[in-house]
């Protein structure tokens, strides 16, 4: 890598340890009670997101499988003309 290239580098690990840092104590003074909160809301959201998908593709899956049973059953009665049926003749 060149000299710029390898400073950039070196900026962007620092930044990034910064922000990890800040972030880390900020978690640490959100009290306790409000991040169970935020955990609960959080499994609420996923739990709906996952339960809404899966629905969908439930019914998606439900209307092709009716589309396919959507069939007319056809009788065909095959009628010979060599063979005398009783009551006709």
């Amino acid at each position: 890598m060149g000299e710029a290239a390898d400073r950039k580098v070196k900026e962007i690990e620092e930044t990034r340890r910064q922000v990890e840092a800040d972030l880390s104590e900020l978690e640490a003074r959100i009290p306790s009670p409000l991040r169970s909160v935020k955990t609960l809301v959080g499994t609420a959201v996923t739990s709906s997101a996952v339960a809404g998908l899966t629905g969908m593709w439930m019914k998606k899956r439900r209307a092709k499988r009716r589309a396919d049973d959507r069939t007319t059953e056809v009788v065909v009665r095959v009628v010979r003309d060599d063979v005398e049926v009783e009551g006709t003749g």
